[in-house]
């Protein structure tokens, strides 16, 4: 048997699915139609709606398999998720990769498979929508293009459903767009991850410039600022986060101090709001505290937790955190 490779974004691939809450729910309906209609379709006596988390493949709708998950290094849809179109294996039995494997040689029987990647906004395959069989069989071009159609169709649901669970109909974005943040980051010391809310911010802002909103002012602050930044990101609501990578020339407390000066200028503040602290705290990234950048944003969404539940802090407190961060900065790099 020959297992999946892990894609080479794996870690953000996974920190985009677990961002948008889907694993482990229940079963439903509007889900459960897309297996139902493409076992339909394709004549096929089973259809999955499977996500392709760490260590497992799970269904989030199954037609005609009652088992909710399977290990992923026995998954054939750990193989589709590594390609952009319909991964298929006409026959099972006669295939190296799969002959010996156990969901081959036991239940449930799978001689035919084809499965087609359920890819996010981001670019990042999630897992399939895939038709299996117990007989050898083939698909043709226009039935891998109406199963490829089918999982676009899955897709724009999964998006729907982050959507309609926040309440918000850009939260699936924002969560794909925090968890792209962390692509592609390097395995190295000293890395680390700037938080900012500026929730407060809105509370005083004037609206004087209704052509861009305060988000969007306060991102560009943040590239002006942090100009070598290897990422920034909004990741929902009112917060951002900036990945910084070690670098001696670099003053961050003195950048982090000119944007809040800046944002105070921009954002103009109205009466009684005379001083701007949008910083939240900071992480340091290391791999061996964190089995993968998904555990780093749940850190980061526990510091912003926190934060709101505080009072808003003073120019004395402000002062004195500043204080504190430049010695504890060097003592990380």
């Amino acid at each position: 048997m020959q297992e999946a490779r892990l894609p080479q974004n794996e870690a953000s691939r996974v920190a985009t699915l677990h961002s948008l809450n889907i694993l482990d729910t229940s079963r439903e309906d509007r889900f459960d139609r897309y297996t139902r209609i493409t076992a339909r379709i394709f004549d096929a006596p089973i259809a999955l709606i499977s996500l392709v988390d760490r260590n497992r493949q799970w269904f989030k709708s199954a037609e005609g398999l009652d088992v909710d998950e399977t290990p992923r290094n026995i998954s054939f849809c750990g193989h589709a998720i590594l390609g952009d179109g319909v991964f298929e294996v006409r026959n099972a039995r006669r295939d190296p990769r799969f002959r010996d494997n156990p969901l081959v040689l036991e239940q449930p029987h799978i001689r035919f498979y084809a499965g087609a990647p359920l890819e996010a906004p981001n670019g990042h395959k999630l897992g399939t929508l895939c038709i299996i069989d117990r007989v050898s069989r083939e698909l043709s071009d226009e039935d891998k293009a109406t199963l490829g159609n089918l999982a676009d169709m899955v897709v724009r649901e999964m998006m729907s459903h982050v959507a309609a669970e926040a309440d918000r109909p850009d939260s699936a974005a924002q969560a794909i767009t925090g968890a792209e943040f962390f692509d592609g980051v390097p395995e190295e010391r000293g890395l680390s991850v700037l938080l900012f809310d500026i929730d407060d911010v809105l509370a005083s802002h004037d609206d004087a410039d209704p052509a861009m909103s305060p988000g969007e002012i306060f991102a560009r602050l943040l590239h002006n600022h942090f100009p070598t930044a290897p990422s920034i990101a909004h990741i929902g609501d009112y917060h951002f986060c900036v990945l910084l990578t070690p670098d001696e020339d670099f003053d961050e407390v003195r950048a982090i101090n000119r944007l809040c000066s800046d944002a105070r200028d921009l954002l103009c503040f109205a009466e009684g709001h005379d001083s701007l602290t949008p910083f939240v705290g900071r992480i340091p990234y290391s791999p061996t505290k964190y089995a993968s950048v998904d555990d780093v944003l749940c850190d980061a969404k526990e510091m912003f937790l926190r934060h709101e539940q505080q009072p808003a802090a003073d120019e004395i407190d402000i002062k004195q955190f500043l204080k504190e961060m430049v010695g504890w900065r060097k003592t990380i790099f």
